[in-house]
């Protein structure tokens, strides 16, 4: 959580606002399509990898600067049994529970809500920076997702 108030404390009072894009129902415009999972990964860019219940990988290319986590179909990435058939931890998933967006020039994961438990590589955590292969758990004992970022991606971590 400290990274956050950080990253708050540098940005100017007209950049706040830009610095985290709203869910769609606090910006009122018309959702845009949630993302694909895919059967591949990306050849480029930033993605997360998840688990389907027969063992199968799916990936979700990062393709947007700030991707909304979540159960409610109006999420970015929808995390529920019709996009991850039988996904470990999919009923530890909130309807919008957490975002994951750039901010210069990183990935970084913010949790939606107190009761929105987020776990970077094991550890529960606020605001965090993301880097290749990071761990992400949403919820106890939740869906467990990996964090990868491509060689050509615009927010490469260092």
């Amino acid at each position: 959580m400290w990274r956050w108030f950080k990253r708050k404390e540098q940005l100017k009072p007209s950049e706040e606002k830009a610095a985290v894009a709203p869910l769609p129902e606090e910006s009122g415009a018309e959702p845009a399509a949630p993302l694909a999972f895919l059967s591949e990964p990306p050849s480029e860019g930033a993605w997360l990898e998840v688990a389907t219940g027969d063992g199968q990988q799916r990936y979700l290319p990062l393709s947007r600067p700030a991707v909304t986590l979540g159960a409610a179909p109006d999420c970015d990435g929808v995390l529920n049994e019709t996009t991850l058939p039988g996904a470990d931890g999919l009923d530890k998933v909130l309807p919008h529970h957490a975002r994951i967006e750039q901010w210069k020039g990183r990935w970084i994961i913010v949790p939606l809500s107190p009761d929105a438990p987020v776990f970077v590589n094991g550890q529960r955590t606020g605001e965090n920076v993301l880097r290749d292969g990071s761990e992400i758990t949403l919820g106890e004992n939740g869906v467990r997702l990996v964090f990868r970022i491509g060689e050509s991606s615009s927010a490469e971590a260092p």
